[in-house]
């Protein structure tokens, strides 16, 4: 551990839908791989599955230079759990809490966490990568599939 760990990033959307159905985005494999961009997904603790942002390699079910997630908690219809990790590399955890809201809206709260595992310097531009991608474009997917029925 050292002491200059990167905090935590947080983000949290509004999403237009109720909190099933934002839950069914989250758990649905053919949802979650339309929105997550991931290969081999199951809603299963325990699970492996593989997030590839290279929509070529993910269109052949190509794995290399995919993230590895392990499935580590399901707690419908509120809460979602799963490493993110690189093989050789320490395990980080994603876990994403809803909470519905009054007029059939829902808050989605997504918090990776695990960045006091490395030396700051050694993890930043990923840290700062992942910020931008979790709040610009992984949020967002999981509301337009929520919203949209995708």
């Amino acid at each position: 551990m050292t002491s200059t760990a990167l905090a935590d990033i947080e983000h949290r959307i509004t999403i237009e839908a109720s909190a099933d159905r934002v839950w069914t985005c989250l758990t649905d494999p053919a949802r979650v791989a339309a929105w997550l961009g991931c290969l081999q997904y199951r809603a299963e603790v325990g699970h492996l599955f593989y997030m590839q942002p290279d929509p070529a390699k993910r269109a052949a079910g190509d794995l290399d230079g995919a993230t590895h997630c392990e499935i580590l908690e399901i707690a419908a219809p509120t809460r979602l759990a799963f490493s993110w990790f690189l093989p050789g590399t320490p395990r980080t955890t994603v876990t994403l809490t809803l909470e519905a809201r009054d007029g059939g809206v829902t808050q989605v709260t997504l918090v990776h966490t695990g960045w006091d595992q490395f030396e700051a310097d050694d993890v930043r531009a990923i840290h700062q990568q992942l910020t931008v991608g979790w709040r610009d474009f992984v949020l967002p997917g999981l509301a337009r599939a929520a919203v949209d029925g995708a």
